[in-house]
């Protein structure tokens, strides 16, 4: 999205960059350096609501069947543009038809336009919903599909903002960390963001699939607040996932037609999407895939 990554990469120096004040003692960062970041409080009434939504999530979602192959999905668009949460609710429903997931589904949002409907992004909040959901799954035989959008730093973290209120990161290692201290090994992890590339090395292994929007040396494109999607979103969900695709081969089709919007529209450097899919979880989602039918 050329996501105007040079202020990203600005805001992300002021938000990561160890300061005087820190290297004198004094703790800006709240979540001890997972994240990188600093939080101004909610005014109490939307606090409250926002706390309400997201006991409802976690205490809303379905239980694991045993014996039985379930799906269980964590979306969240990380940036306050209304683009992002758009894109984070449609691909969920997606997600959720293509994999009779009802039930099965977190969605967060550093929010969009009116009435905040979904449970914040806050760095807490990634964090219960997939801690909520390692503790609901057997990690033996359920699949969980985890799908962030935002803006992206060089670095490849995944920056969280919600205006003039939170400041922060979702860096790859710890989006792995948090995963497999969740006991969440079986999973699918889709990243539109600029740079996104970055989440395949700490991640990959044969019980994952990392999608991508960009190299980890690239920007990617669409996410002017105005549009419904980003063009990762757009091709993978909208078009390939949509039109009955499986889950990798959608990667595919989809690749094929961002470098088809990039050229007609002179967008360069291409933004080169990239993917790993470990075979174990390949083999889930084919599984899956059949079981929805």
């Amino acid at each position: 999205m050329r996501r105007a990554w040079i202020g990203v990469a600005l805001a992300w120096a002021l938000i990561a960059g160890p300061s005087g004040a820190q290297q004198a003692g004094q703790q800006r960062d709240p979540f001890n350096g997972q994240f990188g970041a600093w939080e101004i409080a909610s005014p109490p009434r939307q606090a409250a609501h926002l706390a309400k939504l997201m006991g409802d999530a976690l205490e809303g979602l379905a239980p694991q069947r045993p014996g039985q192959l379930d799906v269980y999905l964590i979306t969240a668009s990380l940036w306050g543009d209304p683009v992002f949460e758009r894109e984070a609710t449609q691909a969920e429903a997606i997600l959720r038809n293509h994999f009779d997931a009802d039930g099965r589904s977190i969605i967060l949002s550093a929010g969009g336009q009116g009435e905040r409907r979904y449970p914040a992004a806050t760095p807490d909040s990634i964090a219960a919903a997939i801690g909520q959901v390692g503790a609901t799954i057997d990690p033996n035989e359920d699949l969980v599909v985890v799908f962030i959008t935002s803006h992206g730093a060089p670095d490849g973290t995944a920056v969280i903002r919600e205006t003039n209120r939170l400041n922060a990161g979702l860096r790859p290692a710890h989006m792995r960390d948090m995963l497999s201290q969740a006991g969440i090994r079986n999973r699918v992890v889709i990243v539109s963001a600029c740079f996104s590339g970055a989440f395949i090395a700490p991640l990959m292994d044969e019980n994952t699939i990392v999608l991508t929007a960009a190299a980890p040396n690239r920007t990617s494109f669409g996410c002017q607040p105005s549009r419904d999607w980003t063009f990762f979103g757009d091709a993978y969900f909208n078009h390939a996932v949509r039109g009955g695709a499986s889950l990798v081969p959608a990667f595919d089709e989809a690749k094929v037609l961002i470098e088809r919007w990039e050229r007609e529209q002179n967008l360069t450097p291409p933004s080169n999407p990239q993917r790993h899919v470990g075979s174990r979880a390949a083999d889930m989602v084919r599984q899956a895939e059949r079981n929805a039918r």
